[in-house]
């Protein structure tokens, strides 16, 4: 009987030993609290983490974004983390592409997207320019960085400066377009455009629009609007086409063309098509194939099919070039010279003309100057 309790004692040990097991390995498997991961699945609905570093990888397994995070509350169902306090950093390939903060921000696993708000504040690390919006939203797989209100973009060593409300950005590409109440200002020279799109391609160092466009150079106030425009950062050259409007306040001179190309540095306006100018003040309209302003000699050349109609004299000048020299308010006219006053039925040719506008008076010279007076 004895030696049946111990055998019975032993059997009852090894099985008590077997359920403590059991017991044990249940409890680890199921009842042990939750690893908590931000790049797995097994992401607890509410799980909240503090001071803590996301990130994400594309399907070649290359970094897409490091994110720092003060706090962090995840939504399993959705996989999405709703982020407070956010400094992080976006890669393409696997190369950095920009650093971004905000105040908040969402993170989609899902789609591999990014939204900040709240004094976002980025940087494009390839050409340096700065960024800063209300919202900005960044499509990882697509390379679409969009930002809306109070859109700003700032590269400081051209000291080019661009604000909006809505932006579409490839980061990737450095090509950011402004939409609404688009300003952009640059210092050297002082200029101004204005449009409701503009686009910036950072790395070719262009802007351009297809949208209506006015331009004003800040120092010497002379304005250009044009139905489109590409300004070369590099020469310092505006390309206008469509329908052109410049005038200079300073000078009192009109000028309209379908195409021009203002070089910024040399405050020069070249004309290559046919185009118009004019003075209201001094009575004077003159057109031509094309012709250069010369804005800080207040000049203006013109060749092709000359024709100057004077006001103050009803005359017409007719030549196959035209020098206006503005502040001595003389117009000189070279070439096949024909001057016509029709009210006194006068006709002069010759081979030069020099209009006084001041004096109101022409004087055609040359070596065959004929002159007709029809009664």
């Amino acid at each position: 009987m004895q030696t049946f309790s111990r055998r019975n004692l032993r059997v009852f040990s090894i099985i008590f030993v077997i359920t403590v097991l059991i017991f044990a390995l249940g409890w680890f498997i199921f009842l042990r609290p939750a690893i908590t991961s931000l790049n797995k699945t097994e992401q607890v609905a509410g799980s909240s983490l503090q001071n803590i570093t996301l990130t994400e990888f594309d399907a070649n397994g290359k970094l897409l974004w490091e994110i720092y995070s003060k706090r962090a509350d995840y939504r399993q169902d959705t996989k999405i983390a709703d982020v407070l306090d956010v400094k992080g950093k976006f890669y393409r390939n696997g190369e950095p592409l920009m650093e971004a903060t905000g105040d908040k921000g969402t993170i989609n696993q899902a789609t591999k997207e990014i939204s900040l708000a709240g004094n976002v504040k980025a940087i494009a690390i390839q050409e340096k320019i700065d960024m800063q919006a209300d919202r900005m939203d960044w499509k990882s797989e697509e390379d679409i960085l969009k930002a809306t209100g109070n859109v700003r973009i700032d590269k400081p060593d051209e000291k080019i400066k661009m604000t909006g409300k809505e932006l579409t950005a490839k980061p990737s590409t450095n090509v950011f377009s402004l939409e609404k109440d688009v300003i952009v200002t640059a210092t050297e020279p002082p200029v101004e455009m204005k449009s409701e799109k503009i686009t910036w391609d950072a790395k070719r160092d262009r802007v351009f629009t297809e949208s209506p466009i006015s331009v004003v150079q800040v120092k010497d106030k002379l304005q250009l609007t044009a139905n489109k425009g590409e300004w070369n950062i590099a020469k310092k050259e505006v390309t206008f086409t469509g329908d052109i409007k410049a005038k200079d306040p300073k000078l009192d001179v009109d000028l309209a063309a379908t195409q021009a190309i203002w070089n910024l540095d040399k405050k020069l306006v070249t004309l290559p098509v046919e185009f118009t100018a004019s003075s209201k003040t001094r009575g004077i309209v003159v057109t031509a194939q094309k012709g250069q302003a010369q804005l800080q000699e207040e000049r203006i050349n013109l060749t092709g099919q000359v024709s100057a109609s004077f006001s103050s004299t009803q005359g017409v000048v007719n030549a196959d070039k035209v020098e206006w020299l503005i502040p001595s308010k003389t117009v000189t006219a070279d070439g096949n010279i024909t001057y016509r006053q029709p009210d006194k039925n006068l006709n002069i040719t010759g081979d030069r003309a020099v209009a006084n506008l001041e004096l109101e008076t022409v004087r055609v010279t040359g070596t065959n100057v004929i002159s007709t007076l029809t009664p």
